[in-house]
């Protein structure tokens, strides 16, 4: 039984060994000597400072003398119903406030016209400064002149913001208003 005791101590035992070892530890005194002894050898011989024999005694009884300290309960608050349904209660909310706003939009008497039902397309204008070279493109009256001022809008100094037109893609038509 000494030889399972120091392959214990060495870290020699399987896992099954191990537990079985333990549990002989805790119910035989002379075991626990010889536990104690060969800690102490190993101790010794990787020259580590050495404690009293009765240290694990000494300290057990000191524990024994500490006060016990409990820690309080922490009592619910009489409103904890609120803070479980206040979530729902705004998500419930939130849907109902999409909801509403999708039913009014699409709703049978609305003036909304759905985009397919349009008779005539309706271009699409940019709105910028006076001096800008899109308003002088939809002056021009030749089409290869109109072609280049949009082409070369953002190299124009008077733009709102310079460079930025470079990655706004512009869309022209050279035909004239009659030739449909």
């Amino acid at each position: 039984m000494k030889e399972k005791v120091s392959a214990l101590l060495d870290g020699a035992l399987d896992e099954a060994a191990s537990v079985r070892m333990l549990d002989s530890l805790k119910r035989d005194g002379g075991l626990r000597r010889e536990w104690d002894h060969y800690s102490l050898i190993g101790d010794v011989l990787r020259d580590e400072p050495v404690m009293s024999a009765d240290f694990t005694s000494r300290l057990m009884l000191r524990l024994d003398d500490e006060p016990t300290v409990l820690a309080p309960t922490q009592v619910e608050p009489r409103n904890g119903w609120i803070r479980h349904f206040m979530p729902i209660a705004a998500s419930v909310m939130g849907v109902a406030a999409v909801g509403w706003v999708a039913m009014t939009l699409n709703a049978p008497g609305s003036t909304s016209a759905p985009l397919a039902a349009l008779k005539k397309p309706v271009p699409a204008v940019a709105v910028v400064d006076a001096t800008s070279s899109a308003r002088l493109a939809a002056a021009s009256s030749e089409p290869s002149e109109r072609e280049y001022l949009i082409a070369h809008q953002a190299m124009a100094p008077s733009a709102a913001m310079p460079g930025v037109a470079m990655y706004v893609r512009s869309v022209s038509e050279t035909r004239a208003a009659g030739e449909r």
